[in-house]
């Protein structure tokens, strides 16, 4: 006969089972974010020009030595490099080389023109013709070029190969100087470079609806034939448009580049795509244009780089060494002593108050806020012992904090060997210290690693701890009393300093690699150790 399930029980099971798939999605969905974001970034960005590229800028072709990763460039960045802004590639291509700018005679007058500026910078250099600009910049791994577009293209094959061409972004969206107006709270500056297809497809009627003043949207269409009216139908411009339905803006046709820059210059109101390099000289305000870039976030050059300039440029490798290093001295000072106090509880001392106070010692050591012990490492082990800021004080303030972990950990795993395993080493003529080693020791083996683990897990995600004692050197360490920086002292870093959330979170990915790649390798040679005590 059955038993009749009582729905009292129903209920308990159900809450078990939903407790139970509640922790593991929550698990799931913290370790996924993590590492979503880690392998890939989607970051929302503001450019002064749009997604557009155009393989030349007036005439005038970027050329870059290949060194250089970039492949194309914001107008505004291209300006930078040849006005003196810049003296690296840090800021533009994320790479620690010096920059060396040049321009061929056929652009030494031209070039200021080009970009927009009233003269070029003093560090730009003129080899002479088109083909010893680009030799310059070919020989030079910083070097980079700005030359006469119809010279490169008669030069032979070999030596246009000798570079790379970097093409420009180089349209902007300009506005009336009224668009910008403050107008109580409200003052537009970026949008959404969708809302510029939506522009020029007649869906929005006035600036308001953007967050701008209250003034009607008149949308300039440049002349039939110029390459700003190609881009002007690719974003959403028909000439078969209904201009006379009701709130759609208006839309005035122009017959020329001047009469279109005089109607932009003019109308209120007014707005179109207009090269950069005239958005100033015209009179007119160009919009920032935002929008979302994706791309690879954890990539191999990150893994291998050194870090430089705080870790805003460069990748994570002498991070990753540093990080192994000081788990090695912290597993190296805190793991023998631990096992050692265990075996000392559990085979030899006897109940009472000292093994009493031992045991109330090491459970309240593990239940200290690790900023205790940092403050501690920094008195001792930084100013006492004067070690300093090093590899060597934070390696052993990590050993004061892990070492409750591993204590207990061993001493419940020798608690769980039974005392026959004892009783029958004892019977065979072995002593209490080959009995220990050879026998209880072994069999404890697995439960005291995964304690191992569950300590060094808590030793690689310590920062406040580290920071007082070990520093935030992120240079490769060269001995025990230099100033270091790990993986999880990093991450904090360049979030507290607001330098890429991406790269935390790239960093945030390793950690967590390398956790679970150490916990499966160590569940893998405890399931070996076991099968061979078994056998």
């Amino acid at each position: 006969m059955k038993r009749k399930i009582r729905a009292s029980e129903c209920i308990q099971v159900g809450f078990v089972r939903f407790s139970a798939a509640f922790t593991i999605a929550a698990l799931f969905l913290i370790l996924g974010y993590i590492l979503w974001n880690g392998l890939f970034y989607n970051n929302r960005r503001e450019y002064a020009v749009t997604s557009d590229v155009a393989p030349s800028l007036e005439g005038a072709v970027v050329v870059a030595n290949s060194a250089i990763r970039l492949s194309e460039l914001p107008f505004e960045e291209v300006r930078r490099l040849f006005t003196d802004e810049y003296t690296t590639w840090k800021k533009v291509d994320g790479q620690d080389i010096d920059l060396y700018p040049y321009a061929d005679d056929a652009h030494s007058t031209r070039a200021a023109q080009i970009l927009g500026v009233a003269e070029i910078g003093t560090l730009v250099e003129y080899p002479g013709s088109t083909a010893d600009a680009v030799d310059a910049v070919a020989g030079m791994e910083g070097g980079v070029a700005l030359v006469d577009g119809e010279a490169f293209a008669q030069l032979d094959g070999a030596k246009r190969e000798s570079v790379k061409t970097i093409a420009v972004r180089a349209v902007s969206f300009a506005v009336n100087p009224s668009v910008t107006e403050l107008e109580g709270n409200r003052r537009i500056g970026t949008i959404d470079e969708g809302k510029v297809g939506a522009l020029y497809r007649g869906e929005i009627s006035n600036w308001k609806e953007l967050d701008g003043r209250d003034l009607s949207v008149t949308m300039i269409v440049p002349p039939e034939g110029d390459s700003l009216r190609v881009l002007a139908e690719k974003a959403g411009w028909s000439d078969k448009r209904d201009a006379g339905a009701p709130n759609c803006p208006r839309f005035i046709l122009s017959s020329s580049l001047d009469e279109y820059y005089s109607l932009l210059a003019s109308t209120p109101g007014s707005a179109g795509l207009v090269a950069a390099n005239r958005v100033e000289s015209a009179g007119l305000a160009a919009l920032k244009l935002a929008r979302t870039e994706s791309g690879r976030n954890l990539t191999l050059e990150f893994l291998f780089d050194a870090p430089k300039d705080s870790g805003k440029i460069g990748g994570i490798s002498t991070i990753i060494l540093n990080t192994f290093a000081m788990i090695f001295l912290t597993l190296l000072f805190a793991v023998p002593p631990g096992i050692f106090a265990a075996v000392y509880l559990v085979e030899y001392a006897r109940a009472g108050r000292l093994v009493s106070l031992i045991r109330l010692g090491t459970e309240t050591l593990a239940g200290i806020p690790s900023i205790i012990f940092g403050l501690f490492g920094m008195l001792v082990f930084v100013q006492g012992f004067k070690w300093g800021i090093s590899l060597l004080s934070g390696s052993l303030t990590l050993t004061l904090m892990i070492l409750p972990t591993i204590v207990r950990t061993a001493e419940e795993a020798l608690k769980s060997v039974p005392h026959s395993f004892r009783e029958g080493s004892f019977a065979l003529g072995a002593t209490k210290v080959q009995t220990i080693f050879r026998v209880v020791l072994p069999a404890a083996f697995p439960a005291i690693t995964s304690g191992v683990i569950l300590a060094s897990g808590r030793a690689l995600g310590e920062t406040a701890a580290l920071l007082y004692t070990m520093g935030s050197n992120y240079n490769l360490t060269s001995g025990l009393f230099d100033s270091t920086r790990t993986l999880a002292v990093h991450i904090y870093l360049i979030i507290a300093e607001g330098i890429a959330s991406e790269r935390a979170f790239a960093s945030g990915a390793v950690l967590v690699l390398f956790i679970l790649i150490i916990n499966t390798l160590a569940k893998v040679a405890v399931k070996r150790m076991g099968s061979m005590a078994r056998a």
